[in-house]
């Protein structure tokens, strides 16, 4: 595709419309978002993806999807839904919540409860969190605890560019050990999972009592 088309796309993707120029954040399930920003012609950044923000580069065949090897984010034709693709996660699609006018002329998003029961809108954003996890992250709760992974890759080593160790599906049972640093509004935990030790993000797990840090309390 022509370099001018490309450019004229990303263009349309982030409008004047938008708060903050050249960047949209999409609210995703049980309280997540993802922000995209254009940064190049034929590049976006969007994060946080397992707990960091990835340079995604866009494909030659299809001008709305941006890939890094495995990581992907395709976005739809009118540029209201992406879906967000991890390698040994799966999929997950996000929406955006544009800002109309008020009915008394403020700035706003045109009704008094945007998130619907049992949500709040984050300050500043456009997410859409859950009120339990945001009275969780009050509280820094005692370790070891058990707990269930939503899914994602154990590492070696608190960060996303460290080795993998593991995939671990949706539910699966460990033992949160201690905390190893934060990143991206939730903490990384070293983890015990089938009798082996590694770190996994808080942002993909639940924890059997409502701590700090972490997604949510398990169900």
């Amino acid at each position: 595709m022509p370099h001018t088309i490309c450019t004229a796309i990303l263009a349309l993707l982030f409008s004047a419309s938008f708060s903050h120029a050249q960047t949209r954040t999409y609210s995703c399930a049980k309280g997540n978002a993802i922000t995209l920003t254009v940064i190049a012609p034929n590049a976006i950044k969007a994060g946080p993806i397992e707990g960091g923000t990835m340079r995604l580069k866009q494909s030659a065949g299809d001008p709305l999807r941006f890939s890094d090897g495995d990581y992907a984010v395709q976005i739809s034709p009118d540029q209201s839904q992406i879906t967000v693709e991890i390698p040994d996660w799966g999929s997950a699609k996000c929406s955006f919540r544009p800002q109309v006018a008020a009915q008394d002329g403020r700035a706003g998003l045109g009704n008094a409860d945007p998130c619907g029961p049992g949500f709040h809108q984050a300050p500043q954003t456009d997410r859409c969190d859950p009120n339990e996890a945001h009275a969780s992250r009050t509280n820094p709760g005692w370790l070891p605890m058990a707990g269930m992974s939503l899914g994602g890759i154990m590492r070696s080593a608190p960060s996303m560019s460290s080795p993998k160790l593991a995939s671990l599906t949706e539910k699966s049972g460990i033992t949160l050990l201690e905390r190893a640093g934060a990143m991206d509004g939730y903490d990384w935990f070293k983890i015990e999972f089938d009798g082996r030790i590694g770190y996994q993000w808080g942002g993909i797990m639940c924890s059997d009592q409502a701590i700090s840090g972490i997604l949510e309390q398990c169900k």
